[in-house]
């Protein structure tokens, strides 16, 4: 099936690189935001004029009409979207439909897998577009790219790597997609992998000063996407008290056998954690009441 028309549905800088590439290849091309704002992303507006790509917010289920009643074969982009989209779209004949997922299908299946792929303490993460199918993140894929991790990546970091990542990867395949000449293969069986959903947070939040320093840093890195605030602050319970902070520090620290905490005030209130050849601080902290 050769593609007549492009959709992308995404929130963010790649849906508007992937729709602008795809409009320079001379399709005709619709960028949809189905965000869950009552109105238009003014950034995401302006950063769509200025490349000049035809861009919408509408309802999803105003979009997966369009998609329905479409007489083109269209080639559907699912770039950064929250929304999963329904059998009846992606069992239409006249439709292809790919979709980035930020981490090595089949690992880390669901929402946030930068989140999951820190916390869990990988080696490597990456991207993967895939054949969308009404399972999620089961479909065939397409092509993957590795992204090394070590103990500085942070979900915010992460994050941006894949993006960009992701595009050079979407340029590559992009030909064979409107062709109809692509190649996909099923994703390799392997161990059970957790199907993680938005609401759901590396140990629901919070610090356990029981863990490893590694796992320590690794929590508090999976939890960092900076400006972005993705996940709600991450708390720790010390002292009978709950505690919020509004950054963090992971250095080097002397050899020490035993756990050493110890809460600094000199107008401020610094949480000091020395274990394992780390000291992590966890800065300017503030007390939380536990509802």
């Amino acid at each position: 099936m050769i593609a007549e028309k492009v959709y992308i549905i995404g929130t963010g800088m790649l849906a508007i690189n992937c729709a602008k590439y795809a409009k320079e290849q001379g399709l005709p091309v619709m960028l949809f935001d189905m965000g869950k704002r009552i109105s238009a992303s003014v950034m995401l507006e302006k950063q769509a004029r200025m490349k000049e790509v035809p861009y919408f917010h509408k309802r999803p289920g105003e979009v997966f009409t369009l998609l329905c009643e479409e007489q083109k074969n269209i080639l559907l982009v699912s770039a950064i979207n929250e929304v999963i989209v329904p059998g009846k779209v992606l069992e239409k004949k006249s439709i292809t439909a790919i979709n980035l997922h930020q981490a090595l299908l089949p690992a880390h299946p669901g929402r946030n897998a930068e989140v999951w792929t820190i916390f869990e303490q990988d080696d490597v993460s990456g991207i993967t577009w895939h054949i969308m199918e009404p399972k999620v993140d089961k479909g065939e894929i397409l092509v993957q790219k590795e992204i090394p991790l070590d103990h500085t990546t942070t979900s915010f970091s992460l994050f941006h790597q894949q993006i960009s990542c992701a595009f050079d990867a979407f340029k590559e395949i992009f030909e064979s997609l409107i062709k109809g000449t692509y190649k996909s293969i099923p994703q390799k069986p392997g161990p059970y992998a957790v199907y993680h959903f938005n609401k759901d947070i590396p140990n629901e939040g919070w610090l356990t000063l029981e863990w490893s320093a590694a796992k320590i840093s690794a929590f508090l890195r999976s939890m960092d996407h900076g400006v972005l605030k993705i996940l709600k602050p991450p708390r720790i319970y010390l002292n009978g008290q709950v505690f919020e902070w509004k950054k963090y520090e992971i250095y080097p620290s002397v050899t020490r056998k035993a756990q050493e905490v110890t809460v600094e005030e000199n107008g401020k209130i610094d949480i000091i954690i020395r274990k394992e050849n780390t000291e992590i601080i966890l800065r300017n902290c503030k007390h939380k009441e536990e509802k």
